[in-house]
């Protein structure tokens, strides 16, 4: 009987599929160890096929190995060529290990022995800095189209593209959502209209990762609405997707109709350079952070220091005979970058107008807020401050009994004219630390 890993046993998927692979690394050798030596090779087959059977549900939502490697490997154990589908499985879980196919070259099959290596050997492959993230592709495709889209957009590449990124296409309405769940690598989602609704494969074993969301009957709506509900879908599970529409109708007569949700509506005629370009758009408007370029800038400019705080720009460090090594230490960056300095050059906390106000509604975007505030204070000032928002004149306020987290909470009610009274923490059945009923902590004399 396959002996299986238990993904409930781990804290996430990630965990689980990273300790899979791994396994199967040693299973995959001391199967061809076995062979090579004529001794029973059933416990090692079993332990190989429990663990692809455990790998099988998820695989297909990652653009590496892929769906399609993935099936490879299965033929080829299927076949017995253990040789070769140790090699293969060696050289997936390298990579994964080593995080080397971020670098986007695809590993192709290389020799007699079917190793599958980088197209590049590795002494030729220049170290890749670029971000590497991954697109969804929601459309019911053969393998054979699969494989032509990819190749499409990867002909688009260029050397001085900010980001790298590869595809993982799911066929279903059911398929899409799990994979937005599951795979946090996904930076957006380009919906097609020719969806399926429910899963061809058994998701059972992902229920308890994917929560409890309802899937609907959508195969009565047209393909437009269809789209639409996924959208929403996608949108409360990973409200920071950039999401694309693909059709076949005019782009004039859809938009009109269409959610908010959908950053672009392309037409199939108008080719994949486009959605390439837009989807490398979409990621680096995100990927901008405005007060980290501004001090970039800053630290590269030449400044004269006028004032008597002793870093000045980094100057008093590496001019000095004795502490010249803290440059070694911490790097250059992290001098020529204080901003201490009275004489201007970055935004101010107080009033922000320039990069600091942008970092704040960028911030207060993704936290979904009305406004987001910097502090430079400390956890101290900032309970003081949430405190004081949310407390009223009179209120009454349980502050626990650690004197350094009450001293904090204290000085901000009291800032705020609130009565603060002790709160005692309450045992469980467990003996966990919880929190009380009201009626059992309210403060004597109140």
């Amino acid at each position: 009987m396959p002996v299986r890993k238990k993904p409930l046993a781990y804290n996430s998927l990630w965990q689980f599929r990273n300790d899979s692979w791994s396994s199967l690394e040693e299973a995959g050798t001391q199967l061809v160890l076995a062979g090579n030596q004529s001794r029973p090779t059933d416990p090692s087959a079993e332990t190989v096929s429990g663990l692809l059977e455990g790998l099988a549900p998820i695989e297909r939502f990652w653009a590496f190995p892929g769906g399609q490697r993935f099936q490879e490997i299965r033929r080829l154990f299927a076949a017995g060529t253990y040789d070769r589908f140790a090699a293969m499985v060696s050289g997936i879980n390298r990579a994964l290990v080593t995080e080397s196919y971020r670098d986007g070259e695809s590993l192709e099959p290389h020799g007699e022995d079917g190793t599958y290596q980088h197209a590049v050997p590795a002494t030729e492959q220049a170290p890749s800095a670029r971000p590497y993230f991954e697109v969804l592709v929601v459309e019911d495709l053969s393998e054979a189209q699969e494989r032509s889209l990819q190749d499409e957009l990867r002909r688009w590449r260029r050397p001085d593209d900010q980001f790298v990124y590869d595809i993982v296409v799911v066929p279903s309405f059911e398929d899409a959502v799990m994979a937005v769940r599951i795979n946090y690598r996904l930076q957006a989602c380009v919906v097609r209209r020719h969806i399926a609704h429910r899963s061809r494969h058994d998701a059972a074993a992902l229920a308890p990762y994917v929560g409890g969301f309802r899937f609907y009957d959508l195969m009565d709506q047209p393909p437009d609405e269809r789209a639409q509900i996924l959208a929403r879908a996608l949108a409360r599970v990973r409200p920071e997707l950039d999401l694309y529409l693909m059709t076949e109708i005019s782009v004039e007569d859809l938009a009109g109709r269409l959610s908010h949700h959908f950053r672009r509506v392309f037409h199939a005629q108008e080719g994949t350079l486009e959605l390439h370009l837009s989807l490398l758009g979409g990621v680096a408007e995100r990927y901008h952070a405005p007060f980290f370029s501004a001090l970039r800038s800053f630290s590269r400019r030449p400044t004269g220091v006028f004032h008597a705080l002793p870093i000045s720009h980094g100057k008093s460090i590496i001019k000095s005979h004795w502490i010249r090594d803290m440059v070694d230490f911490y790097g250059l960056e992290i001098f020529l970058a204080e901003t201490s300095a009275t004489c201007g050059g970055l935004d101010s906390l107080l009033e922000p107008t320039g990069p600091l106000r942008d970092a704040q509604q960028l911030a207060a975007k993704t936290f979904g807020s009305q406004q987001t505030f910097f502090v430079t204070n400390g956890t101290s000032t900032a309970n003081k401050i949430v405190v004081q928002a949310l407390v009223h004149p009179g209120d009454i306020v349980l502050v626990d009994r650690s004197p350094r987290k009450a001293t904090r909470v204290r000085r901000g009610a009291s800032w705020a004219r609130a009565r603060c009274g002790p709160g005692a923490p309450c045992r469980g059945g467990s003996r966990v630390l919880a929190g009380c009923a009201p009626e059992a902590q309210r403060p004597r004399g109140y």
